[in-house]
């Protein structure tokens, strides 16, 4: 495959130039559709559709039979995690995808000791890191730069498997209940941190959603205290096999009153910098020669609701103001299809394609 290139990716994560800015890519079948419509080259067809990275997660199944009592009867449809975690998708009247309904396994206990009897997931002892080296090894193989997906690190999977409110509850009702849910959490994180780390992938994907459009979940000072401790030693367990092992941070919002903390852990790749409610332009300045920034995509404005001119025009300023020297993956994160949506993603492989390039490689 002529398109991909693992040079590229590493050098612009090491804040140099290459040939063009990478593209993690998305998949569904319509936008595959759109890209067969555009009838493209074979090298921007896996741009559009392949992009220069692939994913690996380290999940054993759920153990349905030990989770039945803490979820009772799901609708058809739903799909269970290794966490116990039930989600449903939700379509629209005309088939759009619209969220999913999440059922939460840990609604009903309260206490530590019910906690200890939940039955969390044995990362280490279902087996499913054997033949990793081989998967990542195999990836690599065919140009993709490797991420160990490991987002929903602590404190969404927290909140997915409790549900919001109750969770932010107990931060200040069962301080003990948090610390127990987190560690229990972590223990099993650490172990793939590390397992991904001696299986050689070239990126650690962590993350948890912690902030809406206007603000954190949580104040910086609760983070410090409460998860940046946990997101600090999923990291160092990693680092300890692979000092120089990238790591993405994953959470949508505005993310920006954490992002010397993040930095602070061993954070490298910030994702998805949402332009809504983050400024790019004043990131990139402050905090690019730490930081590459993945996403930078109006998931949220231009892409559901804007036009073609926007789309040029936002493009055109990534790369005038973003890329240069490097430290800039684009990425569209959470959008929603729709008929706007997948004509403004048109003309992102189309233009893109074109412009996304520091020089003639």
């Amino acid at each position: 495959m002529a398109y991909r290139s693992r040079d590229r990716v590493a050098r612009v994560l090491a804040h140099q130039e290459a040939d063009r800015v990478p593209y993690a890519a998305i998949q569904s079948r319509r936008i595959r559709t759109l890209v067969d419509n555009l009838a493209p080259g074979a090298d921007q067809r896996a741009f559009c559709l392949e992009g220069d990275f692939a994913a690996l997660v380290l999940e054993p199944p759920p153990d349905l039979e030990a989770l039945r009592p803490y979820l009772g009867e799901l609708p058809e449809g739903t799909v269970v995690s290794c966490w116990g975690v039930g989600s449903l998708p939700l379509t629209t009247d005309d088939g759009w995808g619209a969220g999913s309904r999440t059922f939460h396994p840990l609604a009903a206990v309260n206490t530590v000791e019910e906690l200890d009897r939940y039955p969390f997931p044995n990362v280490a002892a279902s087996g499913v890191a054997a033949g990793l080296a081989e998967r990542v090894a195999a990836l690599k193989a065919q140009g993709y730069t490797v991420l160990g997906q490991m987002s929903q690190t602590i404190l969404e999977t927290a909140y997915l498997m409790r549900g919001m409110p109750a969770l932010m509850a107990d931060f200040y009702e069962r301080p003990a209940y948090i610390e127990s849910l987190f560690e229990k959490l972590a223990a099993q994180r650490r172990f793939q941190a590390r397992a991904f780390a001696e299986a050689g992938v070239d990126i650690l994907r962590i993350g948890d959603d912690i902030a809406t459009q206007n603000g954190l979940l949580v104040s910086p000072q609760m983070y410090r205290e409460r998860i940046k401790p946990f997101h600090a030693g999923v990291i160092a367990a990693a680092q300890q096999v692979a000092p120089a092992l990238p790591v993405k941070y994953h959470s949508d919002g505005s993310l920006t009153p954490l992002v010397p903390d993040l930095i602070d852990i061993g954070v490298t790749i910030l994702n998805p910098v949402q332009p809504e409610c983050m400024d790019l332009a004043a990131i990139r300045r402050e905090y690019g020669r730490y930081l590459t920034l993945w996403g930078c995509m109006p998931c949220q404005s231009i892409v559901p609701h804007g036009g073609r001119n926007e789309m040029v025009a936002h493009l055109d300023f990534l790369m005038r103001e973003i890329a240069p020297g490097g430290g800039l993956v684009v990425k569209f994160t959470n959008y929603l299809e729709t008929d706007r949506s997948l004509a403004n993603l048109r003309t992102f492989f189309e233009t893109f394609w074109e412009i996304g390039r520091y020089h003639e490689g």
